[in-house]
């Protein structure tokens, strides 16, 4: 039977159950860039009337025994919407019981929650329209901040490929065990439920993929502490961080022992040895290759050594420098013929403008010239005639006059403006 718990305010935070892990080779792929792998959408689930009939339990020393008074909600998560569905209060025997309708995304969860003692559990998935019995218990358990060891049964490390100051990135799984009948919970900030240690000059701690709430894990002194509760049964918990290339040879202590003891490094000439690491077959995540490191039952007390390739940042600094100069070179020469062409325009522009200027005052020019000729050959006028001719030259000359003056202020306006291109 799947349980968690986690507390209510989490609860609101998420609204989905939590998830096992299922290997470090698929953290691998999630926490180094490539996307976790989902339930691909293949359509719409036709309407389908459904039941859930179940009891919230607790443990006793002859048993489960049968928890009253406990908030029952069930949930709905698929990729369209996400949400409780119906909740009701237990009775004296623990008992409940939903009817709902399966409707929606091909890729919808259904589960139970319950509410005892300030923290939320969790059923398994209810994958059948009709769920009784075991599949529809939830079992929930009494709290205590009395610190105990929780066991850690599989830890799994991730160095990937140095970046260009040699620094390189790694992550960190664990798959960690409340083996009790009880639920460890954290009286405040100050005393963690569990912790860790990081490796020296740790940096940019950030939570991955887990079982807990990302606002339930931090760092500080050198340590990862996480305050979620845990449960009887099994939580992932993952996080990254960065290490700088003056850390390498790193020494990681391992405070406590692990069941499975995994390592996985991405640079073909790392290295690895100590707490019983033997080298694998190779593991391929998303066309990237890691050399493998496997060890069982490493004991408490043991330390793992990794050794890097040293890489001279130097030299990668004037491969950037050469790729910079070589791309200012070609900005240059980009800019060199855009001024050329410029220039070139604007020329064209000025003494088309010119033309256009000069043009435009040889007419009215002309046309005055006709205008008085025409006057002459006509020989005697009357007054009306004369006075026609008058208005209409004065009206010419005004225009020409203008025209003058704008083309002179115009040529310098542009050839100001060629000289500036």
């Amino acid at each position: 039977m799947d349980v968690c718990a986690v507390p209510a305010r989490a609860v609101a935070r998420s609204g989905r159950p939590s998830r096992v892990m299922r290997g470090a080779l698929a953290l691998a792929a999630l926490v180094l860039g490539s996307r976790p792998l989902r339930a691909q959408d293949s359509g719409i689930v036709a309407p389908t009337p459904s039941t859930v009939e179940g009891r919230v339990m607790r443990p006793r020393l002859n048993g489960l025994t049968p928890v009253g008074g406990v908030w029952v909600t069930i949930h709905r998560v698929a990729s369209d919407t996400a949400g409780p569905l119906d909740s009701m209060r237990v009775g004296a025997d623990g008992r409940f019981h939903f009817r709902y309708v399966r409707r929606g995304k091909a890729d919808v969860v259904y589960f139970m929650s319950a509410m005892y003692d300030g923290i939320a559990y969790f059923s398994r998935p209810l994958t059948t329209p009709r769920v009784s019995g075991d599949d529809g218990t939830i079992v929930v358990f009494d709290t205590t901040s009395i610190h105990f060891p929780l066991a850690i049964k599989g830890r799994h490390i991730i160095v990937s490929s140095p970046n260009v100051d040699g620094s390189r990135q790694m992550v960190e799984a664990y798959e960690i065990a409340n083996e009790s009948d009880q639920t460890l919970v954290s009286p405040d900030d100050a005393h963690p439920t569990w912790t860790a240690p990081l490796p020296p000059g740790a940096a940019t701690v950030q939570p991955g993929e887990s079982d807990i709430s990302a606002a339930a894990i931090s760092s500080a002194d050198g340590r990862v502490r996480v305050t979620a509760p845990f449960a009887p049964g099994l939580k992932q918990l993952s996080f990254s961080y960065t290490v700088p290339q003056s850390s390498f040879p790193l020494h990681m202590p391992l405070e406590q022992g692990a069941t499975v003891l995994e390592l996985l490094l991405e640079e073909p000439k790392a290295q690895a040895r100590g707490a019983s690491l033997k080298p694998v077959a190779p593991a391929t995540i998303e066309q990237r290759v890691f050399q493998r490191y496997l060890g069982a039952d490493a004991p408490a007390g043991a330390s793992i050594e990794i050794a890097v390739p040293v890489v001279h940042a130097a030299e990668n600094v004037r491969v950037y420098w050469w790729i910079a100069g070589a791309l200012a070179t070609l900005m240059a020469a980009g800019l060199i013929a855009w001024y050329l062409r410029a220039r070139q325009r604007s020329a064209l522009v000025a003494g088309q403008a010119r033309v256009a200027v000069s043009t435009r005052t040889e007419a009215l020019a002309r046309e005055i010239a006709s205008l008085d000729a025409e006057f002459e050959r006509a020989g005697a006028a009357d007054s009306a005639a004369r006075a026609a001719y008058e208005e209409r030259r004065r009206a010419l000359k005004r225009e020409l006059a203008q025209a003058l003056d704008a083309s002179a202020a115009d040529a310098s306006a542009l050839d100001a403006s060629a000289r500036s291109a």
